[in-house]
């Protein structure tokens, strides 16, 4: 091979150079990649050339187990001791003996006793972090090429069986046995596997597929088991290979019962292949980081911004944490300041500490910049790695149905919103409160995982919970100032926007709530027509203009449930002025003598016509042409609400869908995708009313609503998200459909695959569907009567909601026929309707 001077002298110095950094239990050298610039990866353990021979004597020498000095505990004391929680869980430490590393033995490890048990670890961990030594952890052997594997696990089983609050990992290679495997695993309690790229078969393991070192049977135990695999990923860019994240993606998907923790933050010591590569993996389920010897903040953070504090875990990695040393990004990869052996006396300010600490220093600024409270650091620190193992937690986490018990006595109806309150899914079973919620997943305060097929944060999150587009434009908004005496030009964006979708459309207005927003769109049009009656047809909110509707008319004694059937029936108007009654008149839907009928007392009087183009039903033919008809006929203006099932089945509005345009249209819910924000757009004749009359409040010019409705948009545009909701809906739809017949239960299905009911035609239906909800969240679902399909679930959530559902079809049948549909629910009875909460 020719070589220019430069690549001689580089080609000079790959062949005489040693390095020695041990991270992992394998020893560091320099490596050369193909454009000759010298690099650093951590190889296998078998160079026998001594790592400290030309070490002078003045010099740091970080292969030893440093002893901890007054300007560590200063440290510790200074910056991490009230970061750092109490019975914390260490989720990534080393137990070995020395005997069954193999020769050489890696230089840190011999550092150390010839046995390093829990007693040692608490020793040393301690010396540095006084009064926060975590309490358990997940110990796993300490890898080498040469290691007695046997041996290794048999020691690590030992110390295990000797510390309840801790669980050990077993080394698996490629060469084990799978039956013996999982034999071992059994008879010593493992909870899971490490895999170790040193066990490929392969000189330079670094650039080792992941499928070269972790057999696929390992997997297959881990998934029928629910055991963990720890992976340490390598090639060059770690998780910004693609390779990487089509082998993660894949094996997670397809092993839905393992759980993969990601060892060193996605093998984050260069901070950027995390951030890059971190998206690749959002959305799965059982996928999980640890912080162990990462000693800058980037990669942490990715994990936070994406996963959130309940899936990563802090990890020491107990022994490199002794070590004086860290690592820092440099430019594409990374690089351990030892192999450069640095001479700190030529600073002023520079002095190494314990590769431990620098790491919880960069977890603590990550957290910082986060925004973490200290009850998300326990998560990081306490809780996490605990629950994900079935272990104690340190301390009890609140009592989800106690909070909502005391909710109910200090805030009337328990919660803001009706469709949120237990009561209306499985009274005093069903989880009021979460701590975080992203794609499909919902975690509740106690920390219980829940794949949400139901109401989708009732229809308002089409794009999933906490889409990242939306959140980004959100946290940018919030950062700039998301109010001030003036306005953001989003809403001047957004109106454009809009406005181009819906070319009948001329102006827009905004507000920050759905049922606002139909109060608005009325007024403008009584502004508009002077006239004050309406015709309702489907469900529009709160306000006293839609409640009028069940006021006892003129000259009658009691009142009648007008909108029975309008989707939520009960809806007491106690407070609504009875001044008001007859001035909300109801039809049904795809019902044009009822509206007929009202036009023929009142079509002089009406002032607009204010429908759902559809929810759960196609209108039928003629009949939405037939309304806009009858508006132009009569003078009143169309108005479509479009907040529940607007963007659904198409960019847009449904009217859309169906050709018939109204005079306005009212968007909501899915505008922000879980941000307040609502629009009102319509013509500019009929707009220009709200200029006559009084339509103004503050907090319709505060910037993050308009901001996330900008972004929510212009991904609706972008994306085809009506055709993904048909496709998970049909999947869930026709399954409903087929456990029904198979387990022989009276299953109807009123609604649309976009927005789908399930629906039981028995006495008992009320029951029935308790009964399912209570089991189903006892299988971490969310689920009721209703599924909104959003973007972010996948074929996958489908099968795995179904295959529960199929246990829970079949308890249902069996409590048909016992006839104790009650006694099995565990609770009282979901409520159908408005009902006042005693």
């Amino acid at each position: 091979m020719h070589h220019t001077p430069h690549a001689a002298a580089v080609d000079h110095y790959w062949r005489i150079a040693v390095m020695i950094l041990i991270v992992d239990g394998a020893v560091v050298r320099p490596c050369r990649p193909k454009n000759e610039i010298i690099a650093f990866s951590i190889q296998d353990d078998r160079s026998r050339m001594n790592p400290t021979a030309n070490t002078s004597g003045d010099e740091i020498n970080p292969y030893v187990w440093a002893t901890v000095d007054d300007d560590d505990l200063a440290i510790f004391d200074r910056h991490l001791k009230d970061f750092v929680p109490p019975a914390a869980f260490d989720a990534h430490a080393h137990l070995w003996r020395v005997a069954d590393l193999g020769t050489p033995t890696p230089v840190l490890a011999a550092a150390g006793p010839a046995e390093v048990t829990r007693a040692v670890y608490d020793e040393r961990v301690s010396s540095w972090m006084p009064e926060r030594c975590p309490t358990g952890g997940l110990f796993f052997p300490f890898p080498t090429r040469d290691l007695n594997v046997d041996g290794a696990n048999e020691f690590l089983a030992t110390q295990m069986k000797a510390d309840p609050n801790s669980r050990g990992l077993m080394i698996v290679t490629p060469q084990q046995d799978a039956a013996a495997v999982e034999r071992q695993v059994v008879a010593d309690g493992f909870v899971g596997f490490k895999v170790y790229h040193l066990f490929a078969a392969r000189q330079d393991t670094l650039f080792a597929p992941t499928e070269e070192f972790i057999p696929e049977w390992a997997w297959e135990i881990a998934d029928q088991r629910e055991l963990v695999i720890m992976l340490h990923m390598v090639l060059p860019r770690a998780l910004a290979e693609p390779a990487n994240q089509i082998y993660i993606r894949q094996h997670c998907e397809r092993f839905p019962g393992a759980r993969l923790i990601l060892a060193h933050a996605a093998r984050g010591f260069c901070g950027r292949h995390t951030v890059e590569g971190i998206e690749s993996l959002r959305g799965l389920d059982n996928v999980f980081f640890d912080t162990s010897a990462v000693c800058e903040p980037e990669a942490f953070e990715a994990i936070l911004k994406t996963f959130g504090p309940t899936r990563l875990f802090f990890g020491a990695d107990f022994c490199v944490t002794e070590m004086r040393s860290r690592c820092v990004n440099l430019a594409d990869g990374f690089l351990w300041l030892d192999e450069i052996r640095p001479d700190y006396s030529r600073s002023r300010f520079s002095r190494p500490t314990l590769l431990g600490i620098e790491s919880l220093l960069a977890l603590k600024q990550a957290c910082t910049n986060q925004h973490l409270t200290d009850g998300d650091v326990e998560e990081v620190f306490c809780f996490g790695a605990r629950r994900l193992l079935g272990l104690p937690l340190s301390r009890t986490l609140p009592d989800v149905q106690a909070v909502y018990r005391e909710a109910k006595q200090i805030i009337p109806g328990g919660t803001q919103l009706l469709s949120k309150r237990p009561e209306m899914f499985a009274p005093e079973q069903w989880p009021a409160y979460y701590r975080e919620a992203r794609g499909c997943e919902v975690i509740d305060i106690e920390g219980r995982r829940f794949i949400d097929m139901s109401l989708s944060g009732i229809l308002a999150c089409l794009l999933g919970f906490s889409d990242p587009d939306v959140n980004a434009a959100v946290i940018r908004r919030v950062s700039l100032g998301s109010m001030a005496t003036l306005q953001t030009t989003d809403e001047v964006e957004l109106a454009k926007l809009l406005l181009d979708i819906h070319p009948w459309a001329d102006q827009a207005r905004f507000t920050r709530a759905g049922g606002e927003t139909m109060a608005v769109a009325v007024r403008i049009a009584r502004a508009f027509t002077g006239r004050e009656k309406v015709a309702i047809c489907g469900y529009h909110g709160w306000h006293d203009w839609y409640l009028a509707a069940n006021l006892a008319a003129p000259g009658e004694d009691e009142q009648i449930d007008q909108l029975t059937g309008h989707l939520l029936p009960g809806l007491e108007p106690r407070g609504v002025p009875s001044g008001l009654a007859g001035t909300a008149l109801t039809f049904r839907y795809n019902q044009l003598d009822e509206l007929d009928a009202i036009i023929a007392e009142h079509g002089p009087e009406l002032a607009a016509v204010v429908m759902e183009p559809t929810r759960h039903t196609d209108p039928a033919p003629g009949f939405l042409e037939g309304v806009r008809e009858r508006c132009d006929r009569i003078g009143a203006r169309l108005i479509f609400d479009e907040i529940s099932i607007g963007w659904r089945l198409c960019l847009g509005g449904a009217h859309r869908q169906f050709g018939v345009n109204p005079d306005m249209a009212v968007f909501a819910k899915a505008l922000g995708n879980g941000f307040p924000i609502g629009a009102v757009i319509g013509t500019r004749e009929i707009m220009q009313a709200a200029q006559t009359s009084f339509i103004s409040s503050t907090f319709w010019t505060e910037g993050i609503g308009p901001a996330a409705a900008l972004a929510c948009v212009r991904k609706l545009v972008s994306l085809d998200v009506p055709a993904h909701l048909a496709k998970i809906g049909t999947l869930v739809v026709e399954g409903w459909e087929s456990l029904g017949r198979k387990h022989k239960l009276p299953v109807t299905l009123p609604g649309r695959a976009e927005a789908a009911v399930l629906a039981f035609d028995h006495p008992d239906a009320a029951a029935l569907t308790t009964l399912m909800t209570a089991q189903m969240l006892k299988r971490g679902f969310l689920a009721g009567g209703a599924f909104n399909a959003t973007l972010a679930h996948e074929p996958r959530h489908v099968t795995a909601y179904l295959a529960a559902l199929d246990e829970v079809f079949a308890e249902l049948a069996v409590a048909l026929a016992a006839d104790d549909i009650a006694t099995r629910i565990g609770g009282p009875v979901k409520h159908s309707g408005f009902a006042r909460l005693t």
